[in-house]
């Protein structure tokens, strides 16, 4: 039986909006194999984060659409499931692709239909070129960059708390070559420090007095990362996904919550939300003009932009919700000034927060919550760990609870 291998990952210029034919692809693999369109939201993200480099951009879309074509199509698996065995048998079926799989000349991913334009998968495309040799051979140069990409790519999947391994680099790592590159996890704390986060907050604080006009905005966005610790695609603009302040509802149990509809393996959530929260949430509100609490069904963003959009599927709108790369360049911009005020007296502390990220505010909520002794159970229920049961459905006593084992934990 002869296996057909499909472009499934489309343009730089196209990542926001998509391609009908991949749209219905992902949507019928996701019928059969676990998380496939979840996995295949975090690959765009992933991808989107390169676009702006044409050549890594290339060079990433033809390594996960490799992945994904035969995870999905050879093997039946979701990405989650390719652990270092499963990796090894791609590499052996990327050393020795089937012939149908293999072409002489390259060929680009797509071509326009000359009447409307709209987007077909190249008919001549293969993802394996053989130019001059008798049969397909890689180099071990191909296979190194091959494994040093996958593993840029698994180490984001591990940060988004998809998967907690890392199958490429580990093969990387026995190829015993010299002089390679291997993208691991590090294994160094990544929560902020009692005296790092303190620093974050004052400078959040002060930013958000002295310009109020941008940073209200963030203040509120520290205090929900922190607080809440939701995964930054929960309170970003995302495909089918648009954070209003409506989100945040007033349960019948009397406790404010933030509903997160759709996340990780399709779950949803609420989150009991601490009085300081709120606080902030209000400030926030009176800055843009509207009543300090947020009424049902609201229509107003989360986070609304300072300037309008440049491009995608909100080009010139200025009302609409922050994307993920938005919010992380603001927590990027808070980290950064954060260190220069430490440079002086904690040159360590500031040099580790250069390099942390929008995650570590995640893993810095939760761990302080653990240590503030709110039981494990109801960490994990607000954080949407995925070996949890049934999240998307809590009765009162649920969210009384949760809500009551939350103690304050900025200031």
């Amino acid at each position: 039986m002869s296996i057909i291998f499909m472009p499934l990952f489309p343009h730089a210029e196209q990542l926001d909006v998509g391609v009908a034919y991949i749209n219905q692809q992902v949507m019928d693999f996701d019928l059969s194999i676990k998380d496939a369109a979840y996995s295949y939201e975090l690959a765009i993200e992933y991808l989107s984060e390169n676009r702006f480099n044409a050549n890594n951009f290339k060079s990433i879309r033809s390594e996960l659409n490799l992945l994904f074509n035969w995870a999905w199509r050879v093997k039946q698996l979701s990405i989650a499931q390719i652990d270092r065995v499963q990796l090894r048998k791609f590499v052996d079926f990327c050393n020795q692709p089937p012939s149908e799989l293999i072409t002489h000349a390259s060929y680009p991913f797509f071509i326009a239909r000359k009447q409307d334009g709209t987007i077909e998968p190249n008919p001549k495309w293969r993802p394996f070129v053989l130019r001059d040799a008798a049969s397909y051979v890689r180099k071990t140069s191909t296979l190194k960059a091959q494994l040093s990409l996958l593993s840029g790519f698994f180490l984001f999947l591990s940060d988004m708390e998809y998967c907690d391994k890392n199958p490429a680099a580990v093969l990387l790592r026995r190829l015993n070559v010299n002089n390679t590159h291997v993208i691991e996890s590090s294994d160094d704390e990544k929560a902020l420090s009692e005296l790092q986060w303190q620093s974050v907050w004052k400078q959040v604080n002060h930013l958000a007095d002295s310009q109020p006009e941008k940073h209200q905005r963030t203040r509120l966005l520290f205090a929900m990362l922190y607080l809440l610790y939701p995964r930054v695609s929960e309170i970003a603009a995302r495909p089918g996904y648009t954070p209003m302040m409506s989100s945040f509802i007033r349960h019948r149990s009397g406790h404010w919550v933030f509903k997160i509809p759709r996340s990780k393996g399709g779950k949803s959530r609420m989150i009991p939300c601490p009085d300081e929260l709120i606080r902030c949430l209000s400030q926030y509100r009176r800055y843009l003009g509207l009543s300090d609490l947020p009424l049902p069904n609201e229509q107003v963003p989360l986070f609304v932009r300072h300037k309008a959009g440049t491009h995608g599927r909100e080009a010139g709108i200025l009302n609409a919700q922050l994307g993920i790369e938005s919010i992380r360049s603001i927590v990027r911009t808070v980290f950064d000034s954060t260190a220069d005020v430490l440079e002086k007296t904690a040159p360590q502390e500031a040099y580790e927060l250069r390099d942390f990220s929008v995650h570590s505010l995640r893993h810095t909520g939760i761990t302080t919550s653990i240590a503030a002794g709110t039981p494990l159970q109801v960490v994990m229920k607000n954080a949407g760990h995925a070996d949890l049961s049934t999240l998307s459905i809590y009765i009162s006593t649920d969210i009384q609870q949760q809500a009551e084992a939350t103690v304050p934990r900025i200031l």
